[in-house]
């Protein structure tokens, strides 16, 4: 699929277009989501019958994940689990299919220090983590992978955009129906910080109706500090006043540049790709040919971004290119996690 093709397909699946050819596609792909819909509720009735295996490995298993397509930050928080776990003397693995590399090679990269097993046979993937003497296992991007039995099901779900129109994939962002709620054990809510207090509240209480009584955790992506590729830190206020540029190729390009905002960054102009999107060396020309135009100081990237760059020739912005490190911060209900988290790997 072209990128153009994929970020106009992206634009039906959100709403974002609406001419009688655009009506006429989410009609289409509305019969589409139909056919997508029964397969998943097969799937779902295979499981729920015991017709499709669910494997036990023997050690606690926590997983986070999402019931939408990308940019709730399942990555960070599984980083954020990870980081918590070693911290109570605890041997965690990451298990994550890897999905365009980016994800893992990242993971790998903030977590030097925790194994990260990466392939599509997470069953596989988990034996080896036992075998290798360790102690807990986080499915990243593990919520609608049921074949691996779970102690803790944590899911994500972004503030800003909760679940898109509730349409099923392709139609809509739900790759799975909104029922499918009930195997959470956990919520946490992302972005809090750029959604409104009647949007928390509207989530909070439909959440409420759909699966009472579970915890619901608040988050934020934080921006921490900014690195150059030569791995120096810099203060996340260093371009206060300046004028920069935004790189991404993320599921939700405008929470980082809300992000930078507030950082007191002057925006001059935004790249935003699709999420994984392979980059060419002729994206790197261009934003290099812009950037001396409009004088920019620094061009931001993630660190997701920054894995599948790195590999193009930057010698003409390498003075200029800063990478975003992130962290999640708890805003309420940190409380519960923590307790939710101690009862697998305690109990």
């Amino acid at each position: 699929m072209t990128l153009s093709v994929r970020t106009y397909m992206i634009s039906i699946m959100k709403d974002q277009r609406n001419s009688f050819f655009d009506c006429f596609m989410k009609s289409v792909l509305l019969v589409v989501s139909w056919g997508y819909g029964i397969a998943v509720g097969i799937v779902d009735l295979a499981y729920k019958t015991g017709i499709r295996r669910k494997y036990k490995i023997g050690i606690p298993v926590v997983s986070v994940g999402n019931l939408t397509l990308g940019g709730t930050g399942k990555t960070p928080f599984a980083i954020f689990l990870a980081d918590y776990f070693v911290s109570i003397k605890k041997k965690p693995a990451v298990l994550t299919r890897g999905y365009g590399q980016d994800e893992s090679v990242m993971l790998k990269n903030e977590m030097p220090l925790v194994s990260v097993y990466v392939g599509r046979d997470r069953v596989l993937n988990a034996r080896r983590a036992v075998s290798d003497g360790k102690d807990v296992v986080i499915l990243d991007d593990g919520f609608s992978h049921r074949r691996i039995e779970r102690d803790l099901n944590i899911l994500m779900i972004d503030a800003v955009n909760f679940f898109g129109n509730k349409s099923m994939f392709p139609r809509g962002v739900l790759r799975e129906p909104v029922s499918a709620l009930e195997r959470a054990d956990i919520f946490v809510l992302t972005k809090v910080d750029s959604a409104s207090e009647s949007r928390i509240k509207e989530i909070r209480s439909f959440l409420g109706e759909k699966a009472q009584g579970k915890a619901i955790v608040e988050t934020r992506h934080k921006p921490s500090f900014l690195t150059d590729v030569t791995g120096a830190a810099y203060a996340i206020e260093c371009f206060k006043g300046k004028k920069i540029f935004v790189l991404s190729g993320i599921g939700d390009p405008d929470y980082l540049a809300f992000l930078l905002s507030a950082t007191g960054a002057e925006i001059a102009g935004r790249y935003d790709f699709t999420d994984h999107y392979a980059y060419r060396q002729k994206d790197i020309d261009r934003i290099y040919r812009d950037s001396v135009v409009k004088k920019i100081e620094g061009i931001i990237i993630t660190a997701k971004d920054y894995v599948k760059i790195k590999k193009l020739d930057l010698s003409q912005l390498e003075e200029k290119i800063f990478i975003l490190n992130i962290i999640i911060d708890i805003t309420g209900g940190k409380e519960s996690l923590i307790a939710g988290l101690n009862s697998v790997t305690t109990g």
